[in-house]
């Protein structure tokens, strides 16, 4: 027998486990459903703890319900879940809904990671109620019925459902998983209706509490005093993102800025503001207290003052800028500024053509940036979308 004979006469299935387990994780979830009708040792892989340590559900079609099954049967490994929803077919909610009811109600539960996004249109005046309620479901103390013990959520990310979400979920979160690090609520939609007393209360509750993402209108002067108090982790990360709702919202004191940035030198902020921002408000907000890491002015309006702001209040922490607006020579001179006064600019995104000169000036001032294509600069217009680093061909 020749040796090509020999190989295609070789049994799969005699291969190491852990080979075949390795092989198994590079395959998606339908792949895999399909490897391990092969044969027994390819099943045996298949069931493989680690295989389902970090498990994504999709539901795109109504036959996805079939994956609700192998969270019953493999939920008790599963550390990190998410879960994507086409939102406009009313089975793709309901059957997200009925995974969430299931992975409540998992023996042993272990799961520390938790992400849902939707990746559709919400169906005309779609409220979301059910996904809420299926979210307070997973996030609710398990009956008493349930074995324990049951994990601590400690990533949540809930910025990809487009349904407003409110205090009680933050609420039934806060209550039953106090060991959460990560929490990220800015979805998109029109209203926020989280209020400040409830992060309050998430903070005070959550004392190992590293990375929050909220909006301006569910913030306040009181959380950045929370933060600073006795007995718990140091924050590590605090986004804020302003909008519309900046109008009726309370300005931070910068006192409570002045009193975080003591307690704690080493947190970082991310600063935003979106096109629904009133634009006066913009320099009001951007107080020089606030230890600003990355600044995004995506309001597509003349903002060169408030970049000029940027390099007079945060020239010693600011490594990121986003920017969305009109040229000008005043932006142009502008970021030139903040290229020249910040010195530890790592990231510059500017969403406008801007001249070739200014460009080369911001690359001799900060070289690592083009090496590293942590940039947006473009001197020409070009189709959208313009990415991160492959604009100059590099």
């Amino acid at each position: 027998m020749s040796e090509k004979d020999d190989f295609n006469a070789s049994d799969w299935s005699l291969l190491p486990s852990d080979v075949t387990v390795h092989v198994f994780s590079y395959l998606n979830s339908n792949d895999r459903n399909h490897a391990a009708r092969v044969c027994k040792a390819w099943l045996e892989a298949f069931e493989h703890p680690v295989l389902w340590h970090s498990y994504q559900f999709w539901f795109f079609l109504p036959s996805h319900i079939n994956c609700i099954e192998g969270a019953r049967k493999y939920g008790k490994y599963m550390r990190k879940v998410f879960i994507g929803v086409n939102q406009m077919l009313p089975d793709n909610r309901k059957n997200a809904c009925f995974l969430l009811e299931v992975l409540s109600q998992i023996q042993k539960r272990r799961i520390v990671h938790f992400e849902i996004a939707f990746t559709g249109e919400n169906p005309l005046f779609y409220s979301g109620h059910e996904f809420l309620n299926g979210i307070k479901i997973f996030f609710s103390k398990p009956d008493d019925k349930i074995e324990e013990p049951m994990a601590c959520l400690q990533h949540v990310d809930l910025s990809g459902i487009s349904v407003p979400i409110d205090d009680s979920v933050i609420d039934t979160l806060s209550e039953n998983h106090k060991d959460l690090k990560y929490l990220d609520v800015q979805n998109k939609v029109i209203v926020c209706k989280i209020s400040p007393e409830c992060i309050q209360r998430l903070v005070e509750r959550c004392k190992k509490l590293k990375d929050l993402r909220v909006y301006y209108c569910s913030f306040s002067s009181e959380i950045l005093e929370a933060f600073t108090e006795e007995n718990r982790d140091d924050v590590e990360h605090i986004s804020i993102v302003c909008r519309r709702e900046v109008k009726f919202g309370i300005d931070l004191d910068p006192e409570a800025w002045k009193l975080l940035t003591t307690h704690i030198p080493t947190v970082r902020v991310t600063l935003g503001f979106d096109h629904t921002c009133p634009f006066h408000l913009i320099s009001a907000i951007m107080k020089p207290e606030i230890p600003v890491r990355t600044l995004k002015l995506e309001t597509f309006a003349m903002c060169f003052e408030e970049i000029k702001l940027a390099s007079m209040y945060y020239s010693k922490t600011i490594v990121k800028v986003v920017v969305r607006s009109r040229n000008s020579p005043e932006l142009e001179d502008a970021l030139l500024n903040l290229a020249r006064t910040c010195t530890l600019l790592r990231s510059l995104h500017v969403f406008c053509v801007v001249r070739q000169n200014t460009i080369d000036e911001i690359f001799s001032l900060h070289p690592d940036m083009k090496e590293r294509g942590t940039f947006i600069l473009k001197a020409e217009v070009e189709p959208e979308p313009w990415v991160v680093g492959v604009e100059e061909g590099d």
